[in-house]
């Protein structure tokens, strides 16, 4: 587990069903906070995945944060395009969600259908909105949340690094608050619901225990995919606009 003065960390993973090798990859701290999901197939998943990480590594963070987020995930880009190119691997890319940690305050970002949910005042809110087909038609009124799950078209994400032409992650900015992160892969979303995910963060002594359980759950019927989640503590920090965050899903732990 991960720990600073200010913030504490830990991840687990799984490798799923069938799979010779884990996609994801996943960075915790110090102060980035990292899961890809890579894809490709199995000779290309678990290195767009790992170039994503290595891109984020040791990375210094600047002021507000925003331009080393999108030099990061231009590096990543450029180093799974090339990578692809060399291989020959056609379909490479990775989905990312990451936090980074300022000395004002954190930004949540991502790119895909990985995903960031956040445990405040007791409220689990979820912070970013999929980049996927499913999600495109839950937003036009042509699909359930609950008919998603079993959609054809559920794994086909309408961005990714390294698959498009432009990066642009999304951002959301923290609003200063001390709460617990989670940032996960679809494998974990894809086997445990938000109420589930919400209980167990709120349930958890720290970060490794959250991290664990979520996994150990999500894997208790053999998982279809590979997952991961990375659990982070966030401390209050200096910006404390609650103007800053939205949430596209709110629960209440109590409902």
């Amino acid at each position: 587990m991960h720990s600073s003065a200010t913030w504490s960390s830990a991840v687990a993973t799984v490798t799923g069903r069938g799979h010779d090798a884990n996609q994801d990859a996943a960075l915790a701290g110090p102060d980035w906070f990292v899961v890809a999901d890579g894809m490709g197939g199995h000779a290309a998943g678990d290195v767009a995945s790992s170039l994503v990480v290595e891109a984020f590594a040791g990375r210094p963070v600047d002021g507000d944060g925003l331009a080393a987020i999108s030099a990061a995930c231009d590096e990543a880009h450029r180093s799974i395009r090339r990578r692809a190119a060399r291989d020959d691997t056609h379909g490479m890319g990775s989905t990312i969600v990451g936090l980074v940690a300022t000395r004002r305050r954190g930004v949540v970002f991502h790119l895909g259908d990985s995903r960031c949910y956040r445990l405040v005042d007791g409220e689990l809110r979820l912070l970013t909105r999929d980049h996927s087909v499913v999600q495109e038609l839950i937003d036009a009124g042509r699909l359930t949340t609950e008919q998603a799950r079993s959609h054809p078209l559920r794994n086909v994400v309408t961005r990714a690094l390294g698959l498009d032409t432009v990066v642009r992650p999304e951002t959301v900015v923290l609003d200063g608050r001390p709460s617990r992160l989670l940032l996960c892969s679809d494998g974990l979303t894809a086997e445990l619901g938000p109420q589930t995910i919400g209980r167990v963060l709120a349930g958890a002594d720290d970060p490794r225990a959250a991290a664990e359980l979520l996994v150990e759950l999500a894997t208790a019927n053999g998982p279809c995919d590979d997952a991961t989640a990375l659990v982070v503590d966030t401390p209050v920090t200096v910006d404390q606009d609650p103007r800053t965050e939205r949430a596209l899903l709110t629960v209440p732990l109590d409902a």
